[in-house]
C-alpha cells in the first residue's frame, strides 16, 4: 500500500499548489445556496457528508467544463472541495462550493506528462449542495428556520458574480473585506497556509521515499496492470462494478478462488478482481495454481499482453445469425484495444485474446451464471470483429478434446478476415 500512498500524497501537494493558483486568480466560479440552518447546523452537516474533503473521480466526463480539451489525455482524476460559509443571520447560511479538479495529463512526449488543475461544470458542486441539504432535513435534531423575506429563490443554486472574492474568517465563516489593504491581508494569510500544508505534505513524501520499512500485508499487494479493471461486487462478470480501478492500484489479496481474486478495499464488503487483471506476488500465484481452474488463470495472468482489455462484461440473449447460439444466453465480453498501434494489431493477437478469454471465462460461467451456453467476444475500435463458440466446444477444448484447429473452425468470427491467420502456442 505504500506505494498508493505516495500516490494519494502526491495528488495531495498537486491539488495544494492548484489551490494557491486558484486563490491568486479566482477564476472558477462557485455554486451558492441559501439553507434555513445556523452556521453551526451547516458546518456539522458538513462534517457527516465529508463535504471539507474530496476524492476519485470515476471519469472526468460530465465532471469538467466543456471547454477542457483532449479530456481522453487525463488519467487519476481527483477534486477537492472548497467551502465559503457566511451567515446571513442567526438562523440562515449562505454555502458557496468550488470543486478543484486535478488529472494526470498524459503528453505522448515523453517526460512531459504532468498534473493539471481542471475547470469543474458544477455538477459536483450541486451534488454537494444536494446532499447537505438532504443531511440537514433527515437529522431530527435540526429545525429548519422561516425562508428569508423575499428569497423564493433562495434555494436555488446561483453562479457568483464574475470577480466575486470570499475570503475564509478566522471563524470558519465567510468575511467581506470593506478595503482593498483588507483584502489583500486576507489573501497573503491564505497564501501563507497554502504554503505551510504543501511543506509538509513534500517532507512526508520525503520521508517515506527514504524510508525501508514496508507495510506488513506487502506479501499479499497485488497491482493492477490496466486502467479500467472493473472491481466487482461478486465473482459474476456481469457485475455490478464497484468502480473501475487504476494502472499500478495495489490491493491486498485475501484469497483466490476460481480465476477471482477477493481484494480488501476500505468498505467492508467484499471485492473481486480477474486474476489474470492483477500482477500477482509469486507466493499467491503458486496457492492460486492449486486447481485446474486456477492454473488456467495463472497462465493467463502470466502470458504475453495482446494490447487489449476487457471494457465491460454482461450477460444477455444473442441475436446474431449464428445458428449455434442464437436465442440463448451468452456472456459477452467487449474487448478494448488499448491505443493505435492495438488497433491495428495482427489477426493472432485478435484470435490469441479470444482464446485466452475463451479459456478463462468458461472455468467460472457453471458457477456464476449456469444458463449461460455461450461466449462471445466483441472488439471495440476500428477494427472491430465478433469471436463467439459455444460452452461445450470450449470444455472440450480447454480438456484436449478438440486440436486447436478444430475448436477454431466450429467458432463463429465475424468477419473471418479480421482471424484468418492463427499461432499457436
Amino acid at each position: 500500500m505504500k506505494s498508493r500512498f505516495l500516490h494519494r500524497l502526491c495528488i495531495a501537494a498537486t491539488l495544494a499548489g492548484c489551490a494557491a493558483a486558484w486563490a491568486q486568480t479566482q477564476s472558477a466560479p462557485d455554486v451558492e445556496r441559501t439553507f434555513p440552518y445556523s452556521v453551526d447546523l451547516v458546518q456539522q452537516g458538513l462534517q457527516r457528508i465529508g463535504g471539507f474533503g474530496g476524492g476519485k473521480l470515476p471519469v472526468l466526463e460530465g465532471f469538467v467544463a466543456s471547454s477542457v480539451p483532449q479530456v481522453d489525455m487525463y488519467e487519476r482524476p481527483y477534486f477537492q472541495y472548497r467551502l465559503h460559509i457566511k451567515p446571513v443571520d442567526a438562523s440562515h447560511t449562505t454555502v458557496g462550493a468550488e470543486a478543484l479538479i486535478s488529472a494526470l495529463y498524459s503528453d505522448p512526449v515523453a517526460g512531459r506528462s504532468e498534473y493539471r488543475a481542471l475547470a469543474s461544470n458544477g455538477r459536483l458542486e450541486a451534488d454537494l449542495l444536494d446532499r447537505l441539504q438532504q443531511a440537514l432535513q433527515a437529522d431530527p435534531a435540526t429545525k429548519p428556520a422561516p425562508p428569508l423575506p423575499e428569497s423564493a429563490g433562495a434555494m436555488r443554486d446561483r453562479r457568483s458574480p464574475p470577480g466575486k472574492l470570499s475570503i475564509p474568517a478566522r471563524g470558519g465563516g465567510v468575511s467581506s473585506p470593506s478595503s482593498p489593504q483588507e483584502q489583500l491581508d486576507a489573501i497573503l494569510a491564505e497564501r501563507q497556509t497554502v504554503r505551510e500544508k504543501t511543506a509538509t505534505l513534500q517532507a512526508q513524501l520525503d520521508q517515506l521515499r527514504s524510508g525501508e520499512r514496508k507495510p506488513a500485508n506487502a506479501s499479499r499487494l497485488a497491482a493492477v496492470k490496466h486502467s479500467g479493471v472493473g472491481v466487482m461486487s461478486r465473482k459474476n462478470f456481469g457485475g455490478p462494478v464497484i468502480f473501475r480501478a487504476q494502472a499500478e492500484d495495489e490491493f491486498e489479496v485475501v484469497a483466490l478462488e476460481s480465476g477471482w481474486a477477493q481484494v480488501r478495499i476500505d468498505s467492508d464488503s467484499p471485492a473481486y478482481i480477474q486474476a489474470e487483471e492483477l500482477n500477482l506476488p509469486p507466493g499467491l500465484q503458486e496457492k492460486s495454481a492449486a486447481s485446474s481452474a486456477e492454473a488456467a488463470a495463472s497462465a493467463a495472468a502470466n502470458a504475453p499482453d495482446l494490447g487489449f482489455s476487457v471494457s465491460r462484461e454482461d450477460v444477455n440473449l444473442f441475436s446474431g445469425d449464428w445458428t449455434r447460439l442464437k436465442g440463448k444466453k451468452v456472456l459477452f465480453v467487449y474487448a478494448q484495444p488499448r491505443g493505435l498501434l492495438a488497433d491495428m494489431g495482427s489477426e493472432d493477437a485478435k484470435l490469441g485474446y479470444a482464446k485466452r478469454i475463451f479459456q478463462t471465462r468458461v472455468k467460472t460461467i457453471p458457477q456464476s451464471q449456469p444458463e449461460v451456453e455461450g461466449v462471445v467476444v466483441v472488439f471495440l475500435g476500428n477494427r472491430g470483429g465478433v469471436a463467439a463458440a459455444t460452452l461445450a466446444d470450449i470444455r472440450q477444448w480447454a480438456e484436449g478434446g478438440l486440436t486447436d484447429d478444430a475448436f477454431v473452425n466450429r467458432c463463429s468470427l465475424d468477419p473471418p478476415t479480421e482471424f484468418r491467420r492463427m499461432r499457436l502456442n
